[in-house]
């Protein structure tokens, strides 16, 4: 009877353990997250505000060596003045918080002029998402120069 109860006990354990089925709702929600990633960075290449507004945070918060943004309003205001040449990002970790947020770091090498001065040509970005009404909207964006 002992053994019984351990098989069935071990089997239990397997069945109702969420790691062991995580990777493919992971794997769904990364293939999600990732092509959002993917348009919002194609919305500030372009310049285009209503997806930026769309796909970020009224109060979205964005740092970098170039720029400081408490908002999503001040951002989108100064957007003209941002001019990228080349946006080349390497490998993203994604790091799920909680089945609606996440945080994406990796790192890039940028071309490009905010306000007429040059851009950090090689950072470290930290991105903060969270899954609201369905959708993947950026709450926060921060680059770090790597030498």
């Amino acid at each position: 009877m002992t053994l019984r109860f351990a098989i069935l006990a071990a089997v239990f354990c397997v069945l109702t353990n969420p790691l062991l089925f995580a990777e493919d709702k992971s794997t769904e929600a990364d293939a999600e997250l990732l092509k959002a990633v993917k348009k919002l960075d194609e919305a500030f290449s372009k310049r285009d505000k209503e997806t930026i507004r769309k796909m970020t945070d009224r109060r979205h918060m964005s740092i970098s060596p170039s720029y400081q943004f408490f908002n999503q309003k001040d951002q989108l205001k100064a957007l003209p003045e941002l001019k990228l040449s080349l946006f080349k990002t390497g490998k993203k970790t994604i790091i799920h918080t909680t089945p609606r947020s996440a945080l994406i770091t990796y790192e890039a090498n940028i071309e490009g002029t905010f306000e007429g001065k040059q851009l950090a040509k090689h950072v470290q970005i930290v991105e903060c998402w969270i899954k609201r009404k369905g959708n993947w909207i950026e709450v926060s964006y921060q680059e770090t120069p790597l030498p």
